[in-house]
């Protein structure tokens, strides 16, 4: 609130009216993380995750490419900020991935955006598909929980009485929370190549048929 509340000075309500203020005024604060799968009735298969990090606020002109300014992120720095050597590939929470069946076709393609919630997201909408039968909206939709730090972050729908019970720490959440990742999955059946999706509600995600 204080910072925002600091940019309201004479130069932003002298600027309101400029084409491209907006974008000035968010650019540096625009970012977040993308994920995009592609799935066909053949089985091939694509997962993607993207990110601009915080969002560095600079786009190369002529090229619509918006810089990342991703080497500040703390999940890619767990031992701490220029601890690694240089030339050594940092670690990275994000991972597209393949659910692949026994006969060797692709079943589930997913991610999630969500940095280190992404991992807790792809493991339970993989656990609602394969052990509990969801189709992959409904994994999507289903309530999810987050451990980090000794803490577990719970949505509506977890039972975190049996959380508590067992000793841990519990924050509850009201809602389903953008806080959880943003997951998007599309499955294939294969015996009948029946190809169908999800996007996450938390991040307005979507699934698009063709």
């Amino acid at each position: 609130m204080e910072e925002v509340q600091s940019l309201r000075t004479p130069e932003f309500v002298d600027g309101l009216a400029e084409p491209g203020f907006l974008e000035r005024v968010l650019g540096s604060r625009l970012g977040a993380t993308t994920h995009i799968c592609v799935l066909d009735a053949d089985g091939h298969s694509c997962s993607v995750t993207c990110t601009n990090g915080e969002g560095s606020g600079i786009v190369v002109p002529g090229t619509g490419i918006h810089l990342n300014n991703i080497m500040g992120e703390e999940d890619l720095n767990p031992l701490g900020f220029f601890r690694m050597p240089p030339g050594r590939r940092m670690p990275s929470m994000m991972a597209p991935t393949a659910v692949v069946g026994a006969g060797g076709e692709v079943e589930l393609v997913l991610g999630s955006a969500g940095s280190n919630r992404i991992r807790s997201a792809i493991l339970q909408v993989i656990l609602n598909v394969v052990d509990r039968g969801m189709p992959a909206g409904a994994a999507i939709e289903a309530p999810r929980l987050h451990h980090e730090a000794g803490v577990v972050y719970a949505e509506p729908g977890i039972d975190a009485d049996a959380l508590e019970a067992s000793g841990r720490e519990v924050v509850r959440f009201r809602a389903p929370n953008l806080f959880f990742g943003g997951a998007q999955a599309i499955e294939r059946d294969p015996r009948t190549g029946a190809v169908s999706g999800g996007g996450d509600p938390r991040r307005g995600g979507a699934a698009v048929a063709a």
